[in-house]
């Protein structure tokens, strides 16, 4: 269903979270799956927005400034 690159590509995140993942001895009984999930992605969200959000913020202004500069050249 998906391209050798995008399964190759999950299949390498996954691994850095079951790496990431504490021993289950750290585990608190009163941790829910959510609450686990959160604190394993968050380095992993951390990361990524570091290394593309500033493209994509510069992306979207160019984008905006282009849309009200070609708005105002027809008016």
């Amino acid at each position: 269903m998906v391209s050798p690159a995008s399964a190759s590509a999950a299949l390498a995140a996954l691994a850095r979270l079951n790496a990431a993942a504490p021993p289950p001895a750290v585990v608190h009984k009163s941790q829910t799956v959510d609450d686990l999930v959160r604190e394993l992605l968050r380095p992993m969200l951390k990361e990524w927005l570091d290394a593309n959000l500033p493209r994509l913020v510069e992306q979207a202004v160019e984008r905006e400034v282009s849309r009200i500069a070609s708005g105002a050249v027809r008016r």
